[in-house]
């Protein structure tokens, strides 16, 4: 394999894995906000990549830049359709529990 091929794939990798793992910390407790969400996401495709500064030539560092680049759209897609089919169904339940409310009368309010 070419040494340099190898370089950058090893450093998109080892970036990958770091911001996966940072973000995976992040809403260690869960993700109920979508906006909450969009917002690291966007911190992590803006912020200046530090997360291996051992990586010093222009290919490692360009290979883990993708690599975080990759590990937080992954994350996003993943996790927001997720959150997006959880909010329709509590908000299908919500509407269900209310269609079933009768008030004294005996009548659905």
């Amino acid at each position: 394999m070419n040494d340099i091929y190898q370089q950058y794939r090893f450093a998109r990798v080892e970036g990958r894995n770091i911001t996966r793992a940072r973000l995976e910390a992040q809403f260690r407790d869960g993700i109920t906000d979508l906006e909450e969400l969009e917002n690291a996401i966007e911190q992590q495709l803006t912020m200046e990549p530090m997360c291996t500064p051992w990586r010093e030539s222009e290919v490692e560092q360009t290979g883990c830049r993708e690599g975080m680049r990759m590990a937080a759209l992954e994350f996003y897609w993943a996790h927001r359709q997720r959150l997006r089919l959880a909010i329709v169904h509590n908000s299908a339940k919500e509407k269900s529990t209310a269609d079933r409310i009768v008030d004294a009368s005996g009548n659905r309010t």
